[in-house]
C-alpha cells in the first residue's frame, strides 16, 4: 500500500518559499535577457515607427520590472548578490534570437517577442501563486503590476501583427521596384559596365555610338586627304608633324620628292 504524505502547513510554506526564491531569480534573468533581445532589434525597426516606439517603451518597463524583482528578493530575505542571470533552456532561445537577428526580417523578431512575452506572463502568474503559498502576500501588488505590463505588450503585438506584416511587405516591394527601375542619371552612361538590352542605359549607349559613327562618316575627303599627306611624307622621309608654312613651300618648289613644277600653259598656239 502506497503511503500518502500529508505535509504540514509549515512545510508547505517553506517549500513554497524556496520555489519563490528560485522563481524570482529566474524571472529576473528573464527580464535581463528580454531587454538585451529588444535592444538588439531596435536598429532593424527604424522603418516601423510604431513598432520601434512600442518596443522602446517596453524596454523601460522591463528594466523597472527587474528592479521590482530585486526588491521582491530582498523582501524574501535574499541578498541581491543571489540574483544570477542563469541560462535556462528557454533563455537559450532568447540568446540565439539576438545572435541570428542580423540576418532575419523584422517579422521574425516580432514572432520571437510574442513567444517571449507569453513566457514572462506565465512566470509572473506562477510567482503570484507562490507568493501566496509562501505567506508573502505583500509581493502581490508589484508582481501583478509587472504581469499587467507583459499582458499589455503581448496584446499590442497581437493587435499590430497584421500592420507590421503589411509594412514589411511594402518595404520589400519598394526595394524590388527600386532595383527594377533605377532613377535616371544615377549611373554614368559612358561607363563600361554591361547594360541589359532594352534598358535606358543601353539606349543611351546605342545613341552615343550612332552619333560617333555619323560624325566619322560626315567628312571622308578630309580624312582621305589627311591620310594621303601622311603617305607622301612617309615616302619622302619627312616627318608628318609639319606646319602649314612647310607645306606651302613644298607646293611651290615641287616638294621634296624631286618633282618639277608644271609650267603654266600659254594661251597662244606655237
Amino acid at each position: 500500500m502506497t503511503r500518502t504524505l500529508d505535509p504540514t502547513a509549515e512545510t508547505l510554506r517553506k517549500a513554497a518559499h524556496e520555489a519563490l526564491l528560485a522563481g524570482l531569480k529566474n524571472a529576473h534573468a528573464l527580464e535581463k535577457q528580454g531587454v538585451a533581445a529588444l535592444e538588439a532589434q531596435l536598429d532593424r525597426m527604424q522603418d516601423h515607427p510604431d513598432l520601434h516606439a512600442r518596443v522602446s517603451s517596453h524596454i523601460l518597463e522591463s528594466r523597472e520590472q527587474a528592479r521590482r524583482l530585486e526588491g521582491a528578493l530582498e523582501a524574501c530575505d535574499a541578498s541581491t548578490s543571489m540574483v544570477k542571470d542563469v541560462v535556462m533552456g528557454v533563455l537559450g532561445f532568447g540568446q540565439s534570437s539576438v545572435k541570428r537577428f542580423a540576418d532575419d526580417a523584422v517579422l521574425k523578431a516580432v514572432f520571437d517577442d510574442v513567444m517571449f512575452e507569453h513566457m514572462e506572463i506565465a512566470a509572473y502568474r506562477s510567482l503570484i501563486e507562490l507568493a501566496e503559498m509562501a505567506d508573502k502576500a505583500e509581493l502581490r501588488p508589484r508582481l501583478e503590476e509587472s504581469l499587467r505590463e507583459e499582458e499589455a505588450m503581448a496584446a499590442w503585438l497581437h493587435e499590430n501583427l497584421a500592420a507590421v506584416t503589411r509594412r514589411h511587405v511594402e518595404l520589400a516591394a519598394g526595394e524590388l521596384e527600386a532595383e527594377k527601375n533605377p532613377p535616371k542619371g544615377a549611373r554614368d552612361p559612358a561607363d563600361q559596365c554591361e547594360a541589359e538590352p532594352g534598358s535606358d542605359l543601353a539606349a543611351v549607349r546605342e545613341e552615343t555610338r550612332a552619333r560617333e559613327a555619323r560624325a566619322r562618316n560626315a567628312s571622308p575627303p578630309a580624312a582621305m586627304a589627311a591620310g594621303g599627306d601622311v603617305r607622301q611624307d612617309e615616302e619622302g622621309g619627312r616627318s608628318p608633324a609639319r606646319g602649314d608654312g612647310a607645306g606651302k613651300a613644298d607646293a611651290a618648289s615641287g616638294g621634296s620628292l624631286g618633282m618639277t613644277p608644271e609650267k603654266p600653259k600659254s594661251g597662244r598656239k606655237g
